[in-house]
């Protein structure tokens, strides 16, 4: 039976590759994710040099959001699966315990219309090197058939991940997501710039690039734009 769970979801995957005639990348596996689990969308962040990870790909605008939220308030689900290693399902964000636990993520991926967020571990060996994320707009948990095909599709993540060499890269391959890659370089960029300006390590460049984009109610990508064209500068504290 596991035999044959592994074949559809290597099948699931490949199919979206043939369609596109192309190698199998993160993109087919998202998308193929996402159409077998039946959740709203899904994405992947990857193991970065700036320590909370980096998004590589989304399969639409909300799960791209959704991720970039959680790096910018340094907390959720897929934040929280990464730092663990472990896999981090939250079936209800309206929960008292899911507000708890990340006050500043809960109202934002609300507003963005989500309601269930899963998230498993690229784990190589017992770390883990990315997080593959999933999201829907109803409550409620995944069925088991699901959340079994979910950790294989996290394998597979793994598997192209390791295949293209993509730990650390610095964005994903060719058509897996440039629009993510080139605004994450800007993000790598503007954190280096800012490092040298303020004289303070890469660490506390990212956290204060991350607070004036929460404070501002600001995208991440766009504060890191404003301060590589110089139109952002910020104050040594």
């Amino acid at each position: 039976m596991y035999g044959e769970r592994v074949e559809r979801v290597r099948t699931a995957i490949n199919e979206r590759a043939l369609v596109e005639d192309l190698p199998v990348s993160l993109r087919h596996v998202c998308l193929a994710c996402a159409d077998r689990l039946n959740v709203g969308g899904g994405g992947v962040l990857l193991a970065s040099t700036l320590g909370l990870g980096e998004p590589v790909y989304a399969t639409d605008p909300c799960s791209d959001r959704l991720v970039e939220l959680q790096i910018t308030v340094g907390e959720g689900p897929a934040v929280e699966a990464f730092r663990e290693d472990r896999p981090v399902l939250v079936p209800d964000l309206s929960a008292a315990g899911a507000r708890h636990r990340w006050p500043l993520f809960v109202p934002q991926a609300q507003s963005l219309g989500r309601r269930a967020v899963f998230a498993f571990p690229l784990l190589l060996g017992t770390t883990a090197v990315g997080v593959l994320e999933v999201s829907r707009a109803e409550p409620g948990w995944l069925f088991p058939e699901e959340l079994a095909d979910a950790f294989l599709f996290a394998d597979a993540a793994l598997m192209v991940t390791l295949e293209h060499d993509l730990i650390g890269a610095g964005g994903a391959p060719a058509g897996d997501g440039e629009g993510l890659a080139g605004r994450w370089s800007e993000v790598r960029r503007a954190v280096g710039m800012l490092s040298a300006q303020l004289e303070v390590g890469l660490a506390e460049a990212f956290a204060r690039l991350r607070a004036h984009a929460y404070a501002n109610d600001l995208r991440l990508a766009d504060v890191a734009h404003d301060v590589i064209t110089h139109r952002l500068r910020f104050e040594i504290i």
